[in-house]
């Protein structure tokens, strides 16, 4: 996510986690979305728990980059969730770190579009995620959650669909964090006040910055456009 990007609604995706429940209870999902080449969308996949990928991502680079800044005199360390100003500071740490895998789960986890020409890129930096980073955020009774058999599955399962995806039918995809709120779903439908019913509409008719398409080059991220600029600079 680029440095400079203050409009993006992160703040919803986020807080959004502390309606569904405590980790690890099945209360809501996470999903695969795909964009076609006149950028509607769809749910593609739905994977039941939505903390077992994004809420492990933010923990597990909070503990490598940011040790010293989420401990608290209480036994407990922050979190995004509980605290979104960690957001910002993070999002520089990782745009700066070099780490491909941290960097591909990062803008994951933040909503970003890929493009669907990146998959193979993208799933392998998923799998490598999870092996560079299993000791990392380390519980109080020794556990690391990407040790954990149903985390490692989650990951793998994820980069197993994106790698799915067919570029000539989806030339995007999109992870969306959880059911807790519409989002993503707001960027393919809107209310109309006449009818009073919801009608679709493709990412290029939303008239805000909500997103970034993620740019992808000799499998590193060189650049991040927001989808206004980006309808702007290609003219579709």
């Amino acid at each position: 996510m680029d440095n400079m990007t203050v409009t993006i609604p992160y703040k919803k995706f986020i807080v959004a986690f502390t309606g569904c429940g405590k980790r690890g209870k099945i209360m809501s999902s996470s999903s695969l979305w795909v964009m076609d080449k006149d950028y509607n969308g769809q749910e593609v996949v739905e994977f039941q728990n939505s903390w077992l990928f994004s809420p492990i991502i933010w923990d597990v680079l909070l503990d490598k980059y940011l040790r010293n800044e989420i401990q608290t005199p209480y036994g407990y360390k922050k979190s995004i969730v509980t605290d979104i100003r960690l957001h910002p500071v993070l999002n520089e740490k990782v745009n700066n770190c070099g780490c491909m895998p941290d960097r591909v789960c990062w803008e994951l986890s933040n909503q970003q579009v890929f493009f669907t020409k990146d998959k193979h890129v993208v799933a392998s930096a998923i799998r490598k995620f999870v092996h560079m980073n299993n000791n990392y955020d380390r519980t109080k009774d020794g556990r690391y959650p990407l040790k954990a058999e149903n985390i490692v599955a989650r990951f793998n399962a994820i980069a197993d669909e994106i790698e799915k995806t067919d570029e000539n039918v989806s030339p995007y995809f999109i992870f969306k964090n959880t059911s807790c709120d519409d989002n993503v779903e707001n960027w393919f439908s809107k209310y109309d006040e006449e009818t009073e019913e919801s009608i679709d509409r493709s990412l290029k008719d939303v008239d805000k910055r909500v997103t970034e398409f993620v740019v992808i080059e000799n499998s590193k991220i060189v650049n991040f456009i927001g989808n206004l600029d980006y309808f702007n600079i290609t003219g579709k």
